[in-house]
């Protein structure tokens, strides 16, 4: 049993002791049972979330909104290092650039800030 394996039991068990539900359904990534902890399904071994969805669009709708916060940290720091360059620039041109681009990152941030609600 690798470490990985290891750790994965161990926390299945300390989800089981702390009130978590082994249910009969398997992880479609690892085959690993799936554990209802309070209304979220979860999969110790994968460490992550598992939705049931009824339709593709609705797969494609909650697969969206998993990346909403991943795609948000992304976007600030690329803003956050964009500011480094425009702070270090003096070329007037490239900075109507770096301006261009700051812009469109902040909208996008705006937009996504908008589809997470």
């Amino acid at each position: 049993m690798s470490d990985k394996d290891d750790a994965s039991v161990k926390r299945m068990a300390q989800l089981l002791r702390q009130g978590a539900t082994m249910l009969a359904d398997a992880c479609p990534q690892c085959g690993s049972p799936l554990l209802k902890v309070k209304d979220d399904i979860y999969c110790a071994k994968c460490d992550r979330r598992i939705v049931y969805a009824q339709s593709d669009e609705e797969v494609e709708a909650q697969a969206v909104k998993t990346l909403i916060p991943e795609l948000r940290e992304t976007l600030i720091n690329k803003l956050k290092a964009l500011n480094e360059v425009v702070d270090r620039e003096t070329d007037t041109e490239a900075l109507t650039k770096l301006a261009n681009l700051m812009v469109l990152l902040l909208q996008a941030l705006h937009k996504l800030e908008g589809i997470d609600k």
